[in-house]
């Protein structure tokens, strides 16, 4: 105790032991310019990966490395920064050789290193870290905000290779890694430049200025007037005749069959075009004429498969450095970063290191064979991206090449699988015992969660933000986006254009959000109150609807395939032996899957709902407390759990019991007489639209047999689904490209190339005038 006070008397309290420090004196360097090795080949992997897998973890873990690798590596270059310039009488313990002194931010003993022959190593890591600062091509940035601070990045490179740069300075003139050094210098500023003008080209300036063509101005209209009034003037007799630019027609082609490769050409052309999406670009009548015609003549999985490859261009534009990489010059910087690294390498193999420490010897290997095993990965990735299909013009290699690619497993571009979130499923209230509630929980996680009590402990400390992502993982799960799904949205949306083939008359499509359906098929008057309400609450309402009749049929699978004539869209629904594209039970399921998915877009994605997510947050807040509220009120029977049944059931079991609990709990809502409206009994101040929804679900059930039924539900989700995806702000659409991706962004760009889109507000092009003079 009276040591402890004398100390605290000089100053300074010493909590670690002299051992410990100097263990760490001697390692921080190393550890630190490792652990930024390590950071970059960890990154370069789960980089490539976030595009293909939506997966929660997958996304924090890839930004937890994003974040982590400009703080090691900047923290490694202040520790070398820091060793520099000490001299050696500051060596403890009276040693007489020439030490230095590396220290800490906060000062300590210095490493028992000969000062030559250590700067000489410090000066030859530091710009390592300069490569390391530059990134893994990649990713450059992990959401569209990081682009926006390009200039930050720009002011970092000044800084850090200033720091590098001291460093290397203060190791002159005796430095026998001097050319090493400078080489991997160069590499190290040429990698970091990139990642900069990578993000700056990312940002929204930066993106939208590259999408500006040459100003247009048009015919020389003053000129040609000054012409006809002299003409006037001198008693020439002239006219203009002014000859319209001639119309675009659709051409009438047979369905054309694309292999990879051309898939991958036709991506790159339209996403040369249609990359403007993203920063709200006008489109001309050409462009939409000639993308209608192109997706029309092609089947559902080759349009979706076309996106797919187009889509992966504008991640790559926007998250990585292919827009940097991919061009004469940066093909010419990546070959001098390339071969600068391996001369470094055999110039360090030949140079005598005798003098240096085995150790640092052994660290400096690492650090040069970490960076040409990086640079490897790079060329492969970039050989083997979908820009080396377009861009390799060597003979022989152009027709090699794109076989390999083509070939390389995994070769699917987004998550191919959609986000499921059901009210219903969300409002069952948990089981009263305690085995119960964790039997009830589907995942492994889940059941973790509920036994230490997790979520409570978070609700308590107002955790909201990871409460929220904790939910989110419990009660929300993927499905597999299917052919079968991909069919029906191309068919829906195909037959819109066909009926709709004007600008004027396509774009107002895009306001619709099921009243178009339903007039088709001739029951706007039955149902259109719940598509004139606001958006969200609309689609809470039908999401209900659906839900109860999805868990209330009977004997769906024995209903009849029947066809649907699409070259008379009126009244299809109405004429009992008429053929729908899918049966009634696929019909059943793929509404299902649109219904669960819009709703998690609106809870759990409230920024691709547009204005509608405040709101409709609301409305699914009280919706969800009267829901529980009568569940409470009126308990149905549930699964007797017990510690056995809870620790040892599988997880099949488990949904088993759930899908009898689910199909319970929506027999017991459409038993509540609702012959008065929710509105006049209860007014408007809950925004609870869980009865309307119930009087949607009888009105459908007694109105429409099944086949019928799923039909339209199936048609009005289609449009709620395009509504959505039209309204939704670029930049959203985007951001989700570096999150495995969504199928309402695939809609948005199927809805611009088949011409649904509100962004083709260029109508008609220059017109011919000629001024015709007379004799």
């Amino acid at each position: 105790m009276f040591d402890i006070s004398n100390r605290m008397e000089r100053g300074r309290l010493e909590i670690f032991s002299k051992p410990v420090k100097n263990l760490w004196n001697n390692w921080d360097i190393r550890v630190f310019v490792l652990s930024s090795l390590l950071v970059q080949i960890l990154l370069i992997f789960f980089a490539a990966m976030r595009k293909r897998r939506s997966h929660k973890m997958i996304i924090l873990f890839t930004w937890s490395l994003y974040l982590l690798a400009d703080w090691v590596a900047d923290f490694a270059l202040g520790l070398l920064a820091n060793s520099q310039g000490n001299d050696e009488s500051d060596c403890p313990g009276g040693n007489n050789k020439p030490d230095v002194k590396i220290m800490a931010s906060s000062g300590g003993p210095k490493h028992n290193i000969q000062k030559s022959t250590n700067n000489n190593i410090l000066a030859f890591w530091a710009p390592f870290l300069l490569l390391h600062l530059g990134g893994p091509d990649t990713i450059t940035a992990f959401a569209m905000e990081d682009n926006e601070l390009w200039l930050r990045h720009l002011l970092g490179v000044i800084f850090e290779v200033g720091a590098a740069g001291y460093v290397f300075l203060l190791s002159l003139p005796k430095n026998r890694l001097l050319v090493p050094t400078l080489l991997i210098f160069i590499a190290g500023i040429i990698k970091y430049g990139e990642r900069t003008y990578a993000l700056y080209l990312a940002s929204m300036d930066g993106f939208r200025d590259s999408m500006l063509k040459e100003p247009d101005p048009g015919p020389n209209y003053a000129k040609l007037m000054e012409e006809y009034q002299s003409k006037i003037e001198a008693g020439v007799p002239a006219q203009i005749v002014i000859s319209p630019e001639p119309e675009t027609h659709e051409i009438e082609l047979e369905q054309e069959y694309l292999n990879e490769e051309r898939m991958v050409r036709k991506a790159y052309e339209f996403f040369k075009t249609f990359k403007g999406l993203i920063v709200d670009l006008m489109f001309s009548f050409r462009d939409r004429a000639e993308s209608r015609n192109d997706f029309l003549r092609w089947s559902p999985m080759h349009s979706f498969r076309v996106i797919e490859h187009e889509l992966e261009f504008v991640y790559e534009v926007l998250f990585t450095k292919a827009a940097v990489i991919h061009s004469k010059r940066g093909y010419i910087l990546r070959a001098i970063c390339s071969f600068s690294i391996v001369v470094a390498f055999f110039l360090f193999f030949f140079t005598n290191k005798q003098d240096f420490l085995q150790l640092d010897v052994v660290i400096s290997y690492t650090l040069l064979g970490g960076a040409i095993a990086l640079d490897f990965m790079a060329f492969i990735m970039l050989l083997l991206s979908d820009w080396s299909i377009i861009k390799v013009k060597i003979p022989g290699l152009d027709k090699i090449l794109p076989w390999i690619i083509t070939k390389v497993p995994p070769y699917n571009q987004w998550s191919v699988s959609i986000m499921q979130y059901n009210l219903i499923d969300f409002c069952i209230p948990n089981h009263h015992k305690y085995w119960g509630r964790i039997a009830d929980r589907t995942t492994y996680w889940g059941k973790f969660s509920e036994m230490f009590y997790i979520q409570k402990v978070l609700d308590c400390l107002h955790c909201k933000m990871i409460s929220g992502l904790l939910q989110e993982m419990q009660y929300t799960y993927n499905v597999d986006v299917s052919e079968e799904l991909k069919t029906f949205i191309y068919d829906e949306l195909k037959k819109k254009t066909e009926i709709m083939k004007e600008p004027k008359a396509a774009r107002s499509l895009c306001s619709c959000r099921g009243n178009w359906a339903l007039e088709q098929n001739g029951y706007f008057s039955h149902f259109k109150e719940n598509v004139e309400v606001e958006f969200d609450e609309s689609l809470l309402r039908w999401h209900i609807a659906t839900t109860l009749c999805y868990y209330t049929e009977e004997d769906i699978g024995k209903i009849p395939i029947v066809k649907k004539n699409t070259s008379n869209a009126s009244n299809d629904l109405n004429k009992e032996n008429e053929a729908v594209p899918i049966s009634a039970a696929m019909h059943r399921q793929l509404s299902k899957f649109i219904s669960d998915y819009m709703i998690y877009l609106l809870i759990m994605q409230p920024s691709m709902m547009s204005s509608s997510a405040v709101i409709g947050k609301i409305r699914f807040r009280d919706t969800c407390a009267e829901a529980k509220n009568f569940f409470l009120r009126k308990p149905f029977e549930r699964w007797d759990r017990n510690i056995a049944s809870a620790l040892c059931s599988s997880l099949q079991d488990v949904e088993d019991e759930k899908e009898k609990e689910r199909e319970a709990a929506c027999k017991d809502l459409l038993s509540v007489n609702t012959e008065a409206r929710p509105i006049d009994v209860k007014g408007d101040r809950s925004k609870s639209v869980l009865f309307d929804a119930c009087i949607l679900a009888k009105k459908l059930k007694e109105e429409l047999k099944e086949g019928q039924r799923w039909a339209l539900i199936g048609e009005v989700w289609v449009e709620m689904l395009s509504y959505t995806a039209s309204k939704c702000d670029g930049i959203a659409h985007a951001q989700r490209l570096s999150k495995g991706g969504e199928l309402l962004t695939f809609v948005w760009f199927l809805m611009a190339h088949l011409g649904l889109g509100e962004q083709y507000r260029i109508e008609a092009g220059h017109a011919r005038a000629k001024l015709i003079v007379g004799k």
